[in-house]
């Protein structure tokens, strides 16, 4: 397969699939082990089968890369190959059955209420954009958002008057985000105090809600680097991504009695199966608790 033949299937996963550019930068890296892997087994793409995909899959477990890479891999290749057979590059679909079991996948970290309350009450403190910092922090634990979702958030977006927001989430799905008083009062003040400020220091006229320090719409890199900063009150090392936050959001939520199909809408989740592993969270912290707690436990 020739460089450009993979651009294209890069853009395709870009423009049609709706993937971050970080998913899509670990899928070249993927798709580079496999063709690697290809040309040590001298096995054309077009000889590959099922059972060649499994021997991967294997290899990759064998030289010690983690589960949740692996499956990864594997949701790759079944990307990959699906679009050779749907741009005619191949008759049929070699990985249309793929699968790698998660089982005994690693439960996300997440702050306790407490945790993310001092983490929210002290957002901004000795910041030179404290309202930003705060309404970043407020945002990602009040509303769930992804940080692309967040770095993409533009003016037009916010509902102030509804306290929600309009989202565009993986696959390009559009949904509508409820924001809770802490995270709009944050966001409104940000917008009124800071923003035009970031703005014209940075001579941006577009619509992008969150700027960074120059005045230019904010990066992932850069919120990472927000929350590393306000994490220093939690030990600084509870925050290693703003993932953190939404899988804090999400164990909260149901922790405190929301239904799982409202956190799934809630999270822009395609599969209610995926929104469970936070009931496993929650079940994990009772028995905790209880082992804690009782006298024979």
């Amino acid at each position: 397969m020739t460089g450009k033949e993979l651009d294209d299937f890069f853009e395709y996963l870009a423009r049609v699939r709706g993937l971050s550019e970080n998913t899509i930068r670990a899928y070249r890296v993927d798709l580079d082990h496999f063709m690697r892997f290809l040309d040590h087994a001298e096995v054309d793409l077009t000889s590959v089968d099922h059972r060649l995909l499994r021997s991967f899959l294997a290899n990759q477990k064998a030289r010690g890369y983690s589960r949740g890479t692996v499956a990864r891999r594997c949701a790759c290749l079944r990307s990959f190959f699906r679009y050779l057979e749907e741009t005619g590059a191949l008759a049929s679909n070699p990985a249309s059955t793929l699968s790698f079991n998660l089982k005994g996948r690693k439960l996300p970290r997440v702050l306790s209420e407490f945790e993310a309350q001092i983490l929210a009450d002290n957002a901004g403190k000795g910041s030179k954009t404290p309202s930003r910092d705060r309404a970043i922090i407020e945002m990602l634990y009040g509303t769930g958002i992804r940080v692309g979702e967040l770095c993409a958030l533009c003016l037009r977006d916010i509902r102030l008057g509804e306290s929600a927001i309009r989202v565009l989430g993986k696959g390009g799905v559009e949904r509508t985000v409820v924001m809770g008083n802490y995270a709009k009062e944050a966001l409104e003040n940000y917008i009124e105090s800071e923003r035009g400020k970031l703005a014209r220091g940075g001579n941006y006229h577009g619509d992008i809600v969150f700027l960074g320090v120059r005045g230019k719409p904010i990066n992932p890199r850069e919120v990472r680097r927000v929350l590393e900063r306000e994490s220093i009150l939690l030990g600084g090392s509870k925050i290693s991504s703003p993932h953190v936050l939404r899988h804090t959001f999400a164990t909260h939520m149901i922790a405190r009695g929301a239904d799982l199909r409202s956190v799934q809408e809630m999270l822009g989740h395609r599969n209610v199966a995926t929104t469970q592993i936070y009931t496993h969270l929650d079940s994990e912290a009772v028995k905790r608790a209880y082992g804690k707690s009782h006298p024979r436990a």
